[in-house]
């Protein structure tokens, strides 16, 4: 097997992970028009929730990403309701200093009770399985299936129930679907506590795969949330996937071929280049500031 197709098969998976907290970023940002720079610590949150839930509950790896998911949508419901609501209508930059200065108290406190040493899940990996050209381990396939499983969910979502409308609604204009009958407030708070758990659940299944984490795991990976975002186009969930397929892909074979410890290097450049160039997403020709079908 070719060192370019183990690469594209990992990027596979690291694409993956990293759809599940694009497309929860770019949830946030199309209905608040915030740039959520404490998103990052909702995956955190589940990583440390699922952890405990481990000590907790042994080897119940569903019960501990439900932990993770739960913890994550109550991570978004406070920040929606404590801080973002409370500066709706400021400028960009206020709001920017305000949801990075939650990022930082959020680690700090996750310092102060989990300590600063890495920690890890003892969830088995299971063993290695060729599926076409590529290699995976068993958890490698289960959250790509869970990757899949959400963007399905996710298209039922916002198709083909009221919520999903309200929520394509909102995310256009927040001010003529109040005034239509659209309860916006709690469509907001709604969004993001659904959010917080996508997010929140991306952070364990991230965790589980880096093997050791520490406070650091959710902010170290925001700016491939936000490089995935910008690939896909910010406020399209669907595309959002295409974006970090591509990020996740591009990333993982440039460090195949260079080094893994530039990672992050590659994708500033990315994000650098798509910011330039394709500034609405690579798969979108026009404006992408909201939930579009």
């Amino acid at each position: 097997m070719s060192a370019f197709l183990v690469s594209v098969g990992i990027g596979l998976s690291t694409a993956a992970i990293l759809s599940l907290s694009a497309v929860a970023f770019t949830l946030e940002y199309a209905v608040s028009r915030v740039a959520n720079f404490a998103h990052g610590e909702f995956l955190t949150i589940g990583a440390y929730a699922a952890y405990s839930a481990q000590t907790i509950f042994h080897q119940s790896v569903a019960l501990a990403a439900l932990v993770a998911a739960a913890a994550g949508m109550v991570a978004g419901l406070v920040l929606n309701a404590g801080l973002i609501e409370q500066f709706r209508g400021r400028s960009g930059i206020t709001i920017f200093i305000a949801t990075l200065g939650a990022s930082l108290i959020l680690q700090n406190l996750l310092v102060m009770v989990y300590g600063a040493a890495s920690v890890s899940y003892t969830f088995p990996q299971g063993g290695l399985h060729h599926v076409g050209p590529f290699l995976w381990t068993t958890s490698d396939i289960e959250v790509i299936c869970s990757a899949l499983a959400v963007a399905g969910l996710l298209y039922l979502l916002l198709q083909r129930t009221r919520f999903g409308k309200a929520i394509r609604a909102v995310s256009q204009d927040r001010a003529l679907a109040q005034v239509s009958g659209i309860p916006a407030r709690r469509i907001v708070m709604q969004t993001w506590a659904l959010a917080g758990a996508v997010a929140g659940f991306a952070g364990f299944v991230l965790a589980d795969t880096v093997g050791t984490f520490s406070p650091t795991l959710g902010f170290s990976f925001l700016l491939l949330t936000i490089t995935a975002t910008v690939a896909g186009g910010i406020g399209r969930p669907y595309a959002t996937f295409g974006g970090a397929l591509l990020v996740g892909i591009v990333l993982q074979v440039a460090g195949t071929y260079t080094s893994s410890a530039y990672e992050l290097v590659f994708a500033f450049l990315l994000l650098v280049l798509l910011m330039l160039f394709r500034p609405n997403g690579v798969f979108v020709r026009g404006s992408a500031a909201a939930v579009r079908a």
